[in-house]
C-alpha cells in the first residue's frame, strides 16, 4: 500500500466517522476492551486495511509483513501531514533529539521496569499453581474463575506498558508551558491508571493465592510507591483531560 493510499484512507476515515482527535495517544492500546474503537483513527485504519484486502481478494498477510507495511505507510503519512503544517523533519536541529530521550535514570522508569521483570518471573514460576487454581475455580465457582482470569489478563497486559508510558512522560517537553507539558501529563496519567489497575488485579490474585501473600504484598507496596512518586512528579497528571475518555 502506498503513502498516497494511506493518506486517502486517513481522509476517508475523517470524512465518514466521528473521530475523536488524538484519542489513541492516551489510551492503553487494549482495543478489545475499548468503547471508543469506532471513533479512533488507528483502529479505523486497521479496519480500512482489512476491508480493502477483502474487496481485492488479497490473501491475509502475516503479522510481520502487515506491521512492516503499516509502519512504512504511517511514516510516509506522518511526513505528508508534517509538510502540511510547515514542519520539516530533516531540518530539525539534531540536538533537539537528545532533549527528547527517555529518562532511563528516572525512578519511575527503573521501578516500573523492576516490577515488569519480577512479574514476568513470578508468572512463569507459579504457572502450574495458577493453572491448578483456575481449574479448581472453574469447577466450583465459574464467577470466581472469570475474576481471577481477568485479573491475570490485566497484569499481563500492563506488564511492560507502565515503564514505557513513564519513559514517555519523562521526556523533556517541547516547551515549558502548560500546553507544552500536556503530553507528559497525558502519558503519566495513563501510566498511573495502569498502575491502579495492576494494583487492583494483584489484590484479586492475592485473594485466590494466599500462599503467595508475602511476595504479592511486596509487589503491591512497590506499585503504591510508584503511584505516589508519579503523583508527586506529575502533580497535574490526573487533571489532564484525555480526548474521549475524560470528556
Amino acid at each position: 500500500m502506498s503513502g498516497k493510499s494511506a493518506l486517502d484512507q486517513f481522509q476517508r476515515i475523517r470524512e465518514t466517522r466521528d473521530i475523536i482527535s488524538g484519542i489513541h495517544n492516551y489510551c492503553d492500546r487494549w482495543c478489545e476492551r475499548c468503547a471508543f474503537t469506532s471513533r479512533c483513527t488507528v483502529f479505523a485504519m486497521g479496519e480500512e486495511e482489512e476491508r480493502i484486502r477483502k474487496e481485492s481478494n488479497e490473501p491475509e498477510k502475516d503479522l510481520a509483513s502487515y506491521v512492516g507495511a503499516m509502519l512504512e505507510d504511517a511514516m510516509e503519512l506522518l511526513h505528508d501531514l508534517a509538510k502540511e503544517h510547515g514542519i520539516d523533519f530533516d531540518a530539525l536541529d539534531e540536538d533537539d533529539t537528545d532533549l527528547r530521550k527517555p529518562g532511563k535514570d528516572s525512578y519511575l522508569v527503573k521501578k516500573s521496569d523492576e516490577h515488569a521483570k519480577w512479574l514476568f518471573k513470578w508468572l512463569g514460576k507459579n504457572n502450574k499453581k495458577i493453572e491448578e487454581t483456575l481449574s479448581a475455580l472453574n469447577e466450583n465457582s465459574h464467577a470466581d474463575y472469570l475474576v481471577l482470569q481477568d485479573a491475570l489478563e490485566v497484569l499481563k497486559w500492563y506488564i511492560h506498558f507502565i515503564a514505557v508510558k513513564f519513559s514517555r512522560a519523562s521526556l523533556a517537553p517541547f516547551e515549558d508551558t502548560t500546553e507544552g507539558r500536556s503530553d507528559n501529563n497525558g502519558s503519566a496519567k495513563i501510566a498511573i491508571i495502569a498502575v491502579n489497575r495492576s494494583i487492583e488485579a494483584l489484590a484479586l490474585v492475592l485473594r485466590f493465592l494466599p500462599s503467595e501473600e508475602d511476595v504479592l504484598l511486596e509487589a503491591l507496596v512497590r506499585l503504591e510507591r510508584i503511584k505516589k512518586r508519579a503523583l508527586k512528579v506529575f502533580p497535574e497528571a490526573m487533571d489532564f483531560k484525555r480526548p474521549g475518555f475524560d470528556d
